[in-house]
């Protein structure tokens, strides 16, 4: 290395050391080490150059000035320096450094996903047109990300109610919507609803003489209590300032609400934050109510599907969504 490259890459260090103030007495201390010590300059002979001599102290003087300060600069920020933009610019060319994982890559090497794939359920799924259709559509696909609506469609009652049309209607309205989401509004309704019903039942009791008429009779009761549940809910002044007046009465007004909230499975359904998320999406209640979908959602092969614990995964791999486009495109 030359001089003057070494002369351009100590300046460029000080460049990047910045400023700092060393130590009060630090620089004090150092020149007066340096004074102190004798220097011995070695005379081959009497006649030696003075002038040369006084060149030589110069640059010792020199010297030593500008390793005190290279001292003191290092004492005070350390070497090498470890500052906040050290350590983003190493960090950064780590980073640049390392290799680029790509999303296959990533699932490729998920072993529960892998697990999922050379499973039986994953086996039952893929033997199934229908249930491999209704996984691969992007507006179911989209909402099982969600694990509590998972959770949700393990419950019987749930997956029955979701394929009700009463059920669709009323999620189609967003002021209806807007309503159901009050958890105050639910319970109000529900005592009334029991109340209602316990007192239909009550003023009914008379001997029905086939079980088809005892059903009938029944469902009729439920249905009464339901309108009645409603019409006490439009009168009450703290849940029409709970959930709004228009909202309430369009609540009430909907022919779907008696239907929907006098059903077990619709009622559960309504009462699951994750399905309500799920139903306000237009593209979700749409797939919901293709004539087929009742039955596919409750076939094994798609209830285990969405019990696997990596089934949340697998449905956004490209593994697994190329087996279904590929098996979907050979038929």
């Amino acid at each position: 290395m030359t001089d003057h490259e070494s002369d351009h890459r100590l300046s460029q260090m000080l460049d990047e050391l910045g400023s700092a103030e060393p130590p009060a007495d630090f620089t004090r201390k150092v020149m007066s080490q340096i004074t102190n010590h004798p220097v011995t300059v070695h005379r081959t002979h009497a006649g030696a150059n003075t002038e040369g001599i006084s060149m030589t102290r110069k640059a010792m003087w020199g010297l030593a000035a500008a390793a005190a300060i290279l001292l003191a600069i290092f004492v005070v920020r350390g070497f090498p320096p470890a500052g906040p933009g050290t350590e983003s610019t190493i960090g950064a060319a780590q980073r640049y450094q390392a290799p680029q994982i790509s999303e296959s890559d990533v699932v490729l090497g998920d072993a529960a996903v892998q697990e999922f794939l050379q499973s039986d359920t994953f086996e039952r799924v893929m033997a199934d047109p229908e249930v491999r259709s209704l996984l691969a559509d992007a507006q179911v696909n989209a909402a099982l990300q969600d694990v509590e609506l998972r959770r949700a469609l393990g419950d019987t009652e749930i997956r029955a109610g979701l394929a009700r049309v009463e059920l669709h209607q009323l999620f189609a309205s967003a002021g209806v919507r807007s309503a159901l989401e009050s958890a105050q509004l639910r319970n109000l309704y529900d005592g009334l609803f029991k109340k209602a019903l316990a007192e239909l039942q009550a003023a009914n009791a008379r001997p029905v003489e086939t079980a088809a008429l005892r059903s009938n009779n029944e469902l009729a009761l439920i249905y009464k209590a339901s309108e009645a549940a409603l019409r006490q809910l439009a009168a009450d002044a703290a849940i029409r300032q709970a959930v709004g007046e228009a909202a309430l009465l369009e609540l009430v007004d909907n022919s779907a609400s008696r239907v929907a909230l006098a059903d077990v499975g619709m009622r559960k359904a309504i009462e699951n934050a994750a399905v309500r998320q799920a139903l306000a999406r237009d593209g979700v209640r749409a797939v919901m109510a293709r004539p087929n979908v009742a039955q596919v959602i409750n076939r094994q092969a798609f209830v285990d599907a969405i019990g696997h614990q990596a089934i949340g995964a697998a449905l956004i791999s490209r593994g697994f969504q190329s087996q279904l486009a590929g098996v979907a495109t050979a038929r």
